[in-house]
């Protein structure tokens, strides 16, 4: 049963979506608050975004920005109906999106590093502060995963369902984004500090919340039908992202 989605399908949505959570949390979240607080973007690629002048408001500008998109995405996914590739396609940034925001707070909060390190820069009690934001992240997470698990359901009618829409499109999302991350100018030690991390380990929760999906599973189920029109957009998507955004566009300053 699990074969009538159309894993093509799966996969151009999945790039799709993978590319626009990196554009929000780079060029909207952390470029343009840079901008409104007269700083000056400098760089952008698919793993950074390079400003003069930045503060702590430029800094949490990635996550809050996911956070927010994610929500608005999954408002939408039960909005959606019955529409089948709007519903999933929509559930995919939602899954993208509050991974994301979820996951910095704990990357953070356990490694020291990333953008709300720099958040919490120079503040006093460094150790309280990145315990409790671990244990902060920790506990989104989790609640997002319960959240999507629950929007994803009218597409599992068997436990074997969810290989093929949340573990197939994780795999894909990491690939892409690492494919692009290898031509960022910063060089390989940020593919290995951030992208890798990023891709495989922000939206990990894909790979196990089908273990919240609650039962009964549905009798009947919403299916991701074959559409090369996703198949053709997603693959031009991808080219002139890794192109363009994976070597980076820079701004006159």
């Amino acid at each position: 049963m699990s074969s009538a989605h159309s894993k093509a399908t799966i996969i151009s949505m999945a790039i799709v979506a993978t590319g626009i959570t990196v554009l929000l949390h780079e060029g909207v979240g952390h470029g343009v608050t840079s901008w409104l607080r007269g700083g000056v973007p400098t760089e952008l690629t698919s793993n950074h975004l390079s400003s003069l002048h930045a503060d702590r408001w430029v800094e949490a500008g990635g996550t809050l920005v996911n956070l927010a998109a994610g929500m608005l995405a999954l408002l939408v996914t039960h909005l959606a109906g019955t529409r089948a590739s709007l519903r999933y396609f929509c559930w995919l940034l939602a899954a993208h999106n509050l991974f994301s925001g979820a996951g910095y707070f704990m990357f953070s909060g356990i490694f020291g590093f990333g953008d709300w390190e720099q958040v919490i820069a120079g503040l006093a009690h460094q150790a309280l502060l990145r315990t409790a934001m671990a244990i902060f992240g920790l506990v989104l997470y989790v609640f997002v995963a319960w959240l999507l698990a629950i929007a994803v359901r009218p597409f599992c009618q068997a436990r074997e369902d969810y290989n093929i829409i949340g573990r197939l499109p994780y795999l894909a999302s990491g690939l892409f984004s690492c494919a692009a991350g290898a031509f960022d100018p910063l060089g390989i030690k940020l593919l290995l500090e951030s992208t890798i991390p990023a891709a495989f380990g922000g939206s990990s929760g894909m790979l196990w919340l089908d273990g919240l999906i609650p039962r009964p599973l549905p009798e009947s189920r919403l299916v991701v039908p074959r559409e090369p029109a996703w198949w053709i957009g997603a693959s031009l998507f991808a080219i002139a992202y890794i192109v363009i955004l994976g070597r980076g566009i820079e701004f006159a300053h």
